[in-house]
């Protein structure tokens, strides 16, 4: 019997962390796009501008969140190549914000890195990320 309540609890901790896993990696580079648009008061041509560039790094994100999923990488490497993708999108994203608009993109992702750590409650994204 006792087995039996061990089993089950195994069985929701899985699937609860695997729905909040899933819920995570939903956030499409349109959610984050638009969620800037407004955040930071972009113009038409900066939305233009920075969409490919919030697509691209996404696209790299959830490459990388596969790898850690099929088991094909090690944590340690996913960490280094997470670090290096957001300082690469800090650079080519700083080429159309304002140094403003970049700093609030900067407390954006502070913010998702807390929530999905438990620390905060921010609203940023991560994937990605990111």
């Amino acid at each position: 019997m006792s087995m039996k309540i061990v089993y089950t609890c195994l069985v929701v901790l899985f699937l609860i962390n695997a729905s909040v896993f899933a819920q995570d990696q939903s956030v499409s580079a349109g959610d984050i796009v638009s969620r800037i648009q407004s955040k930071l008061n972009l113009t038409q041509d900066q939305v233009a501008a920075v969409s490919p560039i919030i697509e691209k790094y996404s696209s790299k994100r959830r490459e990388l969140w596969q790898s850690v999923k099929d088991k094909t990488a090690d944590k340690e490497s996913i960490h280094s190549q997470m670090k290096q993708l957001k300082e690469d999108e800090k650079q080519e994203l700083s080429q159309v914000l304002s140094d403003d608009q970049l700093n609030q993109w900067e407390q954006m992702q502070g913010q998702g890195r807390h929530k999905h750590n438990g620390t905060g409650n921010g609203s940023g994204d991560n994937a990605p990320e990111q």
